[in-house]
């Protein structure tokens, strides 16, 4: 059932305090990078300020090429 729900989730946002080290975030990205289809890439964006961070992993489609010939065309 678990794996169902990680699929069905396209982006997740963590509000972190200033005493949050980044080699502490890497088991999370590590997670949502391994739940991660392979039809799909991770984006990861950091956002600080003076108080508080924001990382935020998104999945999205990896392009794909859908090559169209034309029946019409004469050699």
């Amino acid at each position: 059932m678990m794996k169902k729900i990680n699929h069905k989730i396209k982006s997740l946002s963590i509000e972190l305090d200033k005493s949050i080290k980044l080699i502490e975030l890497n088991s999370v990205i590590k997670k949502f990078e391994k739940d991660t289809d392979d039809k799909y890439e991770v984006n990861i964006s950091l956002t600080f300020s003076y108080t508080s961070g924001t990382l935020t992993l998104n999945r999205t489609r990896k392009p794909y090429l859908k090559l169209v010939k034309n029946i019409n065309e004469k050699k």
